[in-house]
């Protein structure tokens, strides 16, 4: 397996993503953090997905993104909108009149 670098350090270290770390309440993108910092650090990209139990991928997609954006496209979460409503606008109030 190829080694992770970081390529573009965004003028932080790892002491730095640790302090980022200690902010973040939400767990999911603290984890995102966890595994770049370690990756900083030196660990290899299959020891930082069992340390942070996350799939060997998933590492190496984070340092992508940490790569190209740093900090703030790490933790981007786009969600899609999802499937758009079968009901139409009379169906929507009406229905919100019977509730």
């Amino acid at each position: 397996m190829k080694r992770l670098n970081i390529t573009n350090f965004h003028g932080l270290t790892p002491s730095e993503l640790r302090s980022y770390e200690k902010q973040e309440s939400n767990a999911n993108l603290r984890n995102r953090i966890t595994a770049v910092r370690l990756v900083m650090e030196g660990k290899l990209g299959k020891e930082v997905a069992e340390i942070c139990n996350l799939h060997r991928q998933s590492v190496s997609e984070y340092i992508r993104r940490f790569n190209e954006g740093g900090l703030e496209r790490l933790l981007d979460r786009k969600f899609s909108k999802g499937r758009p409503c079968s009901l139409t606008k009379e169906q929507l109030t009406e229905l919100k009149e019977t509730v």
